[in-house]
Protein backbone atom coordinates (compact mmCIF):
# COMPACT_ATOMS: atom_id res chain seq x y z
CA UNK A 1 0.00 0.00 0.00
CA UNK A 2 2.85 2.72 1.03
CA UNK A 3 4.66 1.70 -2.64
CA UNK A 4 1.26 1.76 -4.51
CA UNK A 5 0.80 5.81 -2.66
CA UNK A 6 3.78 6.32 -3.40
CA UNK A 7 3.55 5.69 -7.23
CA UNK A 8 0.57 8.10 -7.45
CA UNK A 9 2.26 10.92 -5.32
CA UNK A 10 5.28 10.71 -7.68
CA UNK A 11 3.08 11.50 -10.79
CA UNK A 12 1.61 14.13 -9.24
CA UNK A 13 5.22 16.34 -8.63
CA UNK A 14 7.19 17.82 -11.00
CA UNK A 15 11.34 18.25 -10.67
CA UNK A 16 11.52 21.30 -12.94
CA UNK A 17 15.11 21.92 -13.85
CA UNK A 18 16.19 26.13 -14.34
CA UNK A 19 18.15 24.53 -17.35
CA UNK A 20 18.46 28.65 -18.37
CA UNK A 21 19.43 30.12 -15.06
CA UNK A 22 22.62 31.90 -15.68
CA UNK A 23 22.53 33.18 -11.95
CA UNK A 24 24.05 36.80 -13.39
CA UNK A 25 22.04 38.50 -10.66
CA UNK A 26 24.41 36.05 -8.06
CA UNK A 27 27.36 36.84 -9.59
CA UNK A 28 26.54 40.69 -9.66
CA UNK A 29 26.10 40.57 -5.65
CA UNK A 30 29.05 38.61 -5.45
CA UNK A 31 31.62 40.43 -6.98
CA UNK A 32 33.41 41.16 -3.87
CA UNK A 33 34.24 37.24 -3.83
CA UNK A 34 36.08 36.72 -6.53
CA UNK A 35 35.78 36.25 -10.66
CA UNK A 36 33.30 34.14 -12.18
CA UNK A 37 34.10 30.97 -12.81
CA UNK A 38 32.60 29.34 -16.27
CA UNK A 39 32.60 25.80 -17.98
CA UNK A 40 31.08 24.60 -20.56
CA UNK A 41 27.40 23.89 -18.80
CA UNK A 42 27.73 25.18 -14.89
CA UNK A 43 28.71 28.60 -12.77
CA UNK A 44 30.12 29.51 -9.60
CA UNK A 45 32.86 32.05 -7.70
CA UNK A 46 36.60 31.86 -7.31
CA UNK A 47 36.80 33.34 -4.12
CA UNK A 48 40.25 34.99 -4.41
CA UNK A 49 39.94 36.32 -0.62
CA UNK A 50 40.44 33.10 0.88
CA UNK A 51 42.10 31.05 -1.28
CA UNK A 52 45.54 33.93 -0.70
CA UNK A 53 44.92 33.04 3.34
CA UNK A 54 44.62 28.95 2.03
CA UNK A 55 48.03 29.15 0.04
CA UNK A 56 49.53 31.54 2.72
CA UNK A 57 49.05 30.27 6.49
CA UNK A 58 47.87 26.71 8.12
CA UNK A 59 44.11 26.33 9.27
CA UNK A 60 43.02 24.62 11.67
CA UNK A 61 40.05 22.08 11.26
CA UNK A 62 37.63 19.72 13.26
CA UNK A 63 34.79 17.71 12.36
CA UNK A 64 32.14 18.40 14.80
CA UNK A 65 29.04 16.72 15.60
CA UNK A 66 26.04 15.70 15.64
CA UNK A 67 25.93 14.90 11.92
CA UNK A 68 23.80 16.42 8.94
CA UNK A 69 20.11 16.11 9.45
CA UNK A 70 17.91 16.95 6.11
CA UNK A 71 15.50 19.78 7.18
CA UNK A 72 11.85 18.68 7.66
CA UNK A 73 10.53 20.63 4.59
CA UNK A 74 13.27 19.00 2.17
CA UNK A 75 12.69 15.42 3.52
CA UNK A 76 8.96 15.62 2.28
CA UNK A 77 10.33 15.81 -1.33
CA UNK A 78 13.43 13.29 -0.54
CA UNK A 79 12.03 10.23 -1.54
CA UNK A 80 10.27 11.59 -4.94
CA UNK A 81 13.03 13.00 -5.57
CA UNK A 82 15.68 10.38 -5.26
CA UNK A 83 13.58 8.12 -7.27
CA UNK A 84 13.22 11.33 -9.99
CA UNK A 85 17.27 10.72 -9.85
CA UNK A 86 17.58 7.32 -9.95
CA UNK A 87 16.61 7.42 -13.25
CA UNK A 88 18.75 9.17 -15.09
CA UNK A 89 22.12 8.62 -12.87
CA UNK A 90 23.61 5.64 -10.58
CA UNK A 91 23.02 7.10 -7.23
CA UNK A 92 24.65 5.87 -3.89
CA UNK A 93 24.41 6.74 -0.59
CA UNK A 94 27.83 7.26 1.37
CA UNK A 95 29.49 8.83 3.97
CA UNK A 96 30.72 12.22 3.21
CA UNK A 97 32.25 15.21 4.73
CA UNK A 98 30.58 18.25 4.72
CA UNK A 99 31.26 22.51 5.36
CA UNK A 100 29.88 24.04 8.28
CA UNK A 101 31.41 27.18 8.51
CA UNK A 102 33.26 29.99 6.39
CA UNK A 103 37.02 29.90 6.18
CA UNK A 104 37.75 33.75 7.11
CA UNK A 105 34.65 34.05 9.47
CA UNK A 106 35.89 31.67 12.15
CA UNK A 107 38.95 30.68 13.41
CA UNK A 108 38.92 27.22 12.89
CA UNK A 109 36.87 25.58 10.14
CA UNK A 110 34.10 22.63 10.94
CA UNK A 111 33.03 19.96 8.78
CA UNK A 112 30.48 17.64 9.43
CA UNK A 113 29.57 13.90 8.35
CA UNK A 114 26.96 13.67 6.12
CA UNK A 115 24.90 11.17 3.76
CA UNK A 116 25.08 11.82 0.28
CA UNK A 117 21.37 11.21 -0.24
CA UNK A 118 20.92 14.06 1.91
CA UNK A 119 23.19 16.25 -0.22
CA UNK A 120 21.20 14.91 -3.82
CA UNK A 121 18.25 16.42 -1.70
CA UNK A 122 19.28 19.29 -0.66
CA UNK A 123 22.34 20.86 -2.92
CA UNK A 124 21.57 18.87 -6.18
CA UNK A 125 17.22 20.12 -5.44
CA UNK A 126 18.68 23.37 -5.68
CA UNK A 127 18.88 23.89 -9.38
CA UNK A 128 15.51 22.92 -9.60
CA UNK A 129 11.85 24.17 -8.46
CA UNK A 130 9.35 21.63 -7.43
CA UNK A 131 5.57 21.45 -9.15
CA UNK A 132 2.58 19.98 -7.87
CA UNK A 133 -0.55 18.67 -9.75
CA UNK A 134 -2.76 21.72 -9.93
CA UNK A 135 -1.08 24.56 -8.15
CA UNK A 136 -0.08 28.04 -9.80
CA UNK A 137 3.11 28.79 -7.91
CA UNK A 138 5.80 26.13 -6.93
CA UNK A 139 5.50 24.67 -3.98
CA UNK A 140 9.79 25.20 -3.67
CA UNK A 141 11.28 27.29 -5.39
CA UNK A 142 15.49 26.04 -5.32
CA UNK A 143 16.98 29.25 -5.16
CA UNK A 144 15.54 30.37 -1.99
CA UNK A 145 17.73 27.17 -0.75
CA UNK A 146 20.81 29.15 -1.85
CA UNK A 147 19.56 32.54 -1.43
CA UNK A 148 18.70 35.21 1.65
CA UNK A 149 16.26 37.55 0.93
CA UNK A 150 19.06 40.39 -0.19
CA UNK A 151 19.64 37.94 -3.33
CA UNK A 152 23.15 37.37 -1.68
CA UNK A 153 24.50 33.74 -1.17
CA UNK A 154 23.59 32.73 2.08
CA UNK A 155 26.96 31.62 4.02
CA UNK A 156 27.74 27.69 4.60
CA UNK A 157 27.82 28.61 8.73
CA UNK A 158 23.77 29.89 8.19
CA UNK A 159 22.99 27.45 5.34
CA UNK A 160 20.32 24.65 5.89
CA UNK A 161 21.76 22.10 2.77
CA UNK A 162 23.95 19.39 3.41
CA UNK A 163 26.71 21.36 0.94
CA UNK A 164 28.76 18.26 0.73
CA UNK A 165 32.71 19.45 0.48
CA UNK A 166 34.07 18.64 -3.40
CA UNK A 167 38.03 17.74 -3.89
CA UNK A 168 39.79 17.78 -6.91
CA UNK A 169 43.40 18.00 -8.28
CA UNK A 170 45.08 18.64 -11.31
CA UNK A 171 48.19 16.03 -11.97
CA UNK A 172 51.20 17.58 -14.26
CA UNK A 173 53.74 14.45 -15.18
CA UNK A 174 57.58 14.88 -15.15
CA UNK A 175 57.08 16.05 -18.61
CA UNK A 176 54.51 18.80 -17.89
CA UNK A 177 51.38 17.45 -19.20
CA UNK A 178 47.84 17.63 -17.12
CA UNK A 179 45.89 14.41 -16.79
CA UNK A 180 42.26 14.89 -17.43
CA UNK A 181 39.87 12.45 -16.71
CA UNK A 182 37.14 11.60 -19.51
CA UNK A 183 33.98 10.73 -17.06
CA UNK A 184 31.18 8.18 -18.31
CA UNK A 185 27.18 9.08 -18.93
CA UNK A 186 26.58 7.23 -16.06
CA UNK A 187 29.14 9.78 -13.26
CA UNK A 188 26.37 11.63 -11.41
CA UNK A 189 29.12 15.07 -11.03
CA UNK A 190 29.84 16.03 -14.66
CA UNK A 191 28.36 13.17 -16.91
CA UNK A 192 30.20 12.91 -20.37
CA UNK A 193 32.73 15.77 -19.57
CA UNK A 194 36.41 16.29 -18.62
CA UNK A 195 37.23 16.49 -14.84
CA UNK A 196 40.59 17.06 -13.05
CA UNK A 197 42.75 14.17 -12.45
CA UNK A 198 41.47 13.32 -9.62
CA UNK A 199 37.31 14.71 -8.51
CA UNK A 200 34.68 13.84 -5.79
CA UNK A 201 33.60 14.08 -2.33
CA UNK A 202 35.57 14.41 0.98
CA UNK A 203 35.32 11.19 2.92
CA UNK A 204 35.56 11.06 6.81
CA UNK A 205 38.60 8.36 6.18
CA UNK A 206 40.46 11.27 4.82
CA UNK A 207 40.85 13.18 8.33
CA UNK A 208 43.80 11.99 10.05
CA UNK A 209 43.07 10.09 13.25
CA UNK A 210 45.19 12.47 15.13
CA UNK A 211 42.89 15.31 14.86
CA UNK A 212 44.36 18.49 16.96
CA UNK A 213 46.67 20.18 15.16
CA UNK A 214 44.76 19.00 11.58
CA UNK A 215 44.48 21.65 9.35
CA UNK A 216 42.13 21.78 6.36
CA UNK A 217 44.75 22.13 3.52
CA UNK A 218 45.76 18.25 5.22
CA UNK A 219 42.61 17.05 4.68
CA UNK A 220 41.77 18.46 1.60
CA UNK A 221 45.15 16.91 -0.09
CA UNK A 222 44.42 13.48 1.41
CA UNK A 223 41.25 13.61 -0.04
CA UNK A 224 42.44 14.94 -3.48
CA UNK A 225 45.32 12.60 -3.78
CA UNK A 226 43.04 9.69 -2.53
CA UNK A 227 40.71 10.06 -5.51
CA UNK A 228 43.72 10.62 -8.35
CA UNK A 229 44.51 6.84 -6.94
CA UNK A 230 41.39 5.88 -7.32
CA UNK A 231 40.57 7.43 -11.03
CA UNK A 232 43.85 7.05 -12.31
CA UNK A 233 44.66 3.92 -11.04
CA UNK A 234 48.22 5.18 -8.92
CA UNK A 235 50.33 4.38 -6.20
CA UNK A 236 51.37 6.53 -3.17
CA UNK A 237 54.55 6.39 -4.76
CA UNK A 238 53.83 7.80 -8.03
CA UNK A 239 53.05 10.92 -6.25
CA UNK A 240 55.80 13.34 -5.23
CA UNK A 241 53.67 16.13 -3.82
CA UNK A 242 50.90 18.36 -3.67
CA UNK A 243 49.47 21.76 -2.94
CA UNK A 244 46.16 23.40 -2.21
CA UNK A 245 45.28 25.51 -4.37
CA UNK A 246 42.17 27.20 -4.09
CA UNK A 247 38.36 26.75 -3.40
CA UNK A 248 35.42 27.80 -4.52
CA UNK A 249 31.12 27.93 -4.04
CA UNK A 250 29.67 25.77 -7.65
CA UNK A 251 26.59 28.24 -7.61
CA UNK A 252 24.61 25.74 -10.54
CA UNK A 253 24.73 23.01 -7.77
CA UNK A 254 23.43 24.49 -4.59
CA UNK A 255 26.54 26.55 -4.11
CA UNK A 256 28.32 23.92 -2.89
CA UNK A 257 32.07 24.16 -1.86
CA UNK A 258 34.77 23.06 -3.74
CA UNK A 259 38.72 22.75 -2.96
CA UNK A 260 41.18 22.06 -5.51
CA UNK A 261 44.97 21.18 -4.93
CA UNK A 262 48.07 20.80 -7.83
CA UNK A 263 49.65 17.59 -7.54
CA UNK A 264 53.74 16.79 -9.28
CA UNK A 265 53.61 13.11 -10.26
CA UNK A 266 56.82 11.29 -11.00
CA UNK A 267 56.14 9.66 -14.29
CA UNK A 268 55.84 11.00 -17.90
CA UNK A 269 52.53 10.98 -19.98
CA UNK A 270 53.35 7.72 -21.51
CA UNK A 271 54.11 6.03 -18.36
CA UNK A 272 50.41 7.13 -17.47
CA UNK A 273 49.37 5.89 -20.37
CA UNK A 274 50.43 2.32 -19.83
CA UNK A 275 47.55 1.88 -17.16
CA UNK A 276 43.90 1.87 -17.55
CA UNK A 277 40.86 2.58 -15.40
CA UNK A 278 40.80 0.26 -12.39
CA UNK A 279 37.41 -2.08 -12.93
CA UNK A 280 35.71 -1.03 -10.19
CA UNK A 281 36.00 3.00 -11.82
CA UNK A 282 34.92 1.98 -15.30
CA UNK A 283 31.39 3.21 -13.79
CA UNK A 284 32.38 6.47 -13.72
CA UNK A 285 35.98 6.99 -15.55
CA UNK A 286 35.85 6.60 -19.31
CA UNK A 287 39.43 7.24 -19.73
CA UNK A 288 42.39 9.48 -18.22
CA UNK A 289 44.57 11.74 -21.18
CA UNK A 290 47.72 13.57 -20.79
CA UNK A 291 47.38 17.28 -22.53
CA UNK A 292 49.25 20.50 -22.66
CA UNK A 293 48.34 23.37 -21.54
CA UNK A 294 48.13 26.43 -23.69
CA UNK A 295 51.08 29.10 -22.93
CA UNK A 296 51.90 30.85 -19.44
CA UNK A 297 50.64 33.94 -21.31
CA UNK A 298 47.19 32.49 -21.88
CA UNK A 299 46.44 31.93 -18.11
CA UNK A 300 43.63 34.34 -16.70
CA UNK A 301 41.80 33.40 -13.82
CA UNK A 302 39.00 35.15 -14.90
CA UNK A 303 39.04 33.07 -18.60
CA UNK A 304 40.13 29.47 -17.11
CA UNK A 305 38.15 27.64 -20.32
CA UNK A 306 41.55 29.55 -22.77
CA UNK A 307 43.86 27.27 -20.73
CA UNK A 308 42.21 24.28 -22.75
CA UNK A 309 41.25 25.60 -26.17
CA UNK A 310 41.06 22.21 -27.67
CA UNK A 311 38.52 20.73 -24.87
CA UNK A 312 36.46 24.51 -24.15
CA UNK A 313 33.49 22.40 -24.82
CA UNK A 314 33.98 19.54 -22.35
CA UNK A 315 35.31 21.00 -19.39
CA UNK A 316 33.56 20.48 -16.54
CA UNK A 317 32.94 23.30 -13.74
CA UNK A 318 35.25 20.97 -11.20
CA UNK A 319 38.19 21.55 -13.79
CA UNK A 320 37.07 25.28 -15.02
CA UNK A 321 37.99 25.93 -10.95
CA UNK A 322 41.28 24.18 -10.82
CA UNK A 323 42.38 26.59 -13.81
CA UNK A 324 41.04 29.42 -12.63
CA UNK A 325 42.59 28.98 -9.34
CA UNK A 326 46.04 27.15 -10.87
CA UNK A 327 46.03 31.02 -13.22
CA UNK A 328 45.83 32.62 -9.93
CA UNK A 329 48.66 31.62 -7.98
CA UNK A 330 51.22 30.52 -10.73
CA UNK A 331 52.44 34.28 -10.16
CA UNK A 332 52.63 34.07 -6.18
CA UNK A 333 56.11 33.63 -5.58
CA UNK A 334 55.59 31.93 -2.51
CA UNK A 335 53.84 29.25 -3.88
CA UNK A 336 55.39 25.87 -2.77
CA UNK A 337 55.21 24.41 -6.43
CA UNK A 338 55.42 27.27 -8.82
CA UNK A 339 59.37 26.85 -9.62
CA UNK A 340 59.01 23.17 -10.20
CA UNK A 341 55.96 23.54 -11.79
CA UNK A 342 57.42 25.79 -14.08
CA UNK A 343 60.42 24.06 -14.61
CA UNK A 344 58.05 21.19 -16.15
CA UNK A 345 56.00 23.19 -17.96
CA UNK A 346 59.02 25.00 -19.72
CA UNK A 347 60.83 21.85 -20.40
Amino acid sequence: METGANRRRSKEVRFQLRKGDTYRDVIGHSADLGPVVESARDVGILLSRENAELRKRPIRAIVQTPDYRLPRDLRTWSLDYLTYRARTAKIYNDSALCLVSDLLSDDVVKLRAGRYFDFMCSNLLAPSDIWEVGRKSPALRGRDLILDPDGRLVSFKRSRLANLIGVSTLAFTTDGQLLLVAQTDDNIGSPGLLAPSGSGALEPKDVPENTEDCTIQEIMIRGAERELREECHLTERDIKSSSLVGHGRWISRGAMPEFCAVTLLGLTGDQVLDRSPRRVERSYVHEFMPVSLAPLRLWDPSRPLDMLPEHRQAVSWPLALGLACLAECINDESWSLREDLLTRLEG
